[in-house]
């Protein structure tokens, strides 16, 4: 299994990392300070540069320091293979490049997956009580990093699926005639990329599934047996029935009803639907063993450990769940991790307990100061 090291991180105009340069070691980096003062700001501009968006969900207008046009991020790779430099230069809504080793990429989705990152955050409970987009943003952006042509056909299904949806809007017009012929087609040319799309799907939930159980009770010491599984149209039905089953319905609504992009996660707890009744810091237990088990499933079809980026890592968890998490994370000997934490005695008490080294980063509004520690 190799191994990457983030090395050094130049960002200018970048959020609140209006010129920053900050220089890291192997192993886990601690970033302390108070709300507000950029901690989960270095995190984003990691997510950037692994995945080419930030992990709000943000435009790259809203990301730009206020006032400017422009923001740059740069980042020095190590890596067992071969160590490498990654720059990344936009300028909203007028250009987005990026290089490795000052060699523009001609298209960005032959970066992603270059640095695999893997962040877990307190936004990420939503994958258990938000809606379904919110599942399936947490499977593509894992097959994305570690398969080129799920992220193609991915590409290609949501453009065609946009272009049959305008289509279908077009036919709630009572002038309008529908053309069945043309639905054919838009469905023989989705077919493939649906296809490919829920096969992968499928593949990465059952092998999720073996090491997600695994690593909740690791975390959560037993208490409760979580569970999950695919759910899609497909399991019953083949893609072009599907969508002829489906066609009164799209058309009547003016939208496709049915396909991968309506397909979801099931995700229980004891047998019952996790978000109904978990507590807080059981749904957070349960999105982090699921952020880890996908670590895992990306470490194994990678070939490389990605980054671990763990933002306000105490909030809603118990001190006995953080600990079980620390101890997990130090014993799996996962790779580069990033923790942030506002309270620093707290986060440094903890890896000290576990005579692990760390190295620090304090944060203090313009001010960001970083010292190597190891302490027994």
């Amino acid at each position: 299994m190799h191994r990457i090291q983030l090395k050094s991180l130049k960002s200018i105009h970048f959020k609140s990392l209006f010129n920053c340069t900050l220089e890291f070691d192997k192993g886990i980096q601690v970033l302390t300070g108070l709300n507000g003062v950029g901690k989960t700001n270095v995190l984003d501009a990691i997510h950037y540069l692994g995945i080419c968006k930030s992990s709000f969900s943000l435009k790259d207008s809203e990301i730009a320091f206020h006032g400017t046009s422009f923001f740059r991020l740069e980042c020095e790779i190590e890596s067992e293979e071969k160590n490498f430099r990654v720059v990344a230069k936009v300028q909203p809504g007028i250009s987005k490049l990026f290089e490795r080793d000052n060699k523009p990429y001609a298209l960005l989705s032959d970066h992603i997956g270059s640095i695999p990152v893997v962040l877990i955050s307190p936004n990420d409970t939503q994958i258990l009580s938000g809606y379904s987009d919110e599942r399936r943003r947490f499977i593509d952006q894992t097959l994305c990093q570690t398969d080129h042509k799920y992220l193609r056909f991915l590409t290609t299904y949501n453009r065609l699926l946009s272009q049959r949806n305008a289509w279908l809007k077009q036919q709630l017009s009572p002038k309008s005639g529908s053309d069945s012929a043309l639905l054919d087609t838009f469905d023989q040319q989705m077919s493939e990329s649906a296809i490919y799309i829920n096969k992968l799907r499928h593949a990465f939930v059952a092998q999720l599934s073996l090491s997600f159980g695994e690593v909740y009770r690791a975390i959560s010491e037993g208490r409760e047996t979580p569970t999950i599984c695919y759910k899609s149209g497909l399991e019953t039905s083949d893609w072009m029935k599907l969508m002829k089953d489906n066609r009164m319905n799209d058309l009547r609504t003016g939208r496709t009803t049915e396909g991968v992009h309506r397909d979801d996660i099931q995700l229980l707890m004891d047998g019952k639907t996790a978000k109904r009744f978990s507590s807080q810091g059981q749904l957070k237990s349960f999105v982090f063993a699921l952020k880890l088990a996908q670590y895992k499933y990306m470490s194994n079809s990678h070939g490389t450990m990605p980054i671990l980026l763990l933002d306000d890592l105490f909030d809603k968890l118990d001190q006995n769940r953080v600990r079980s998490l620390l101890q997990y994370i130090v014993e799996a000997q996962v790779g580069q991790t990033f923790i942030t934490d506002t309270e620093p005695d707290r986060i440094i008490d903890a890896l000290t307990v576990l005579k692990v080294p760390f190295k620090t980063f304090s944060f203090d509004k313009d001010i960001i100061s970083g010292q190597t520690t190891f302490r027994i």
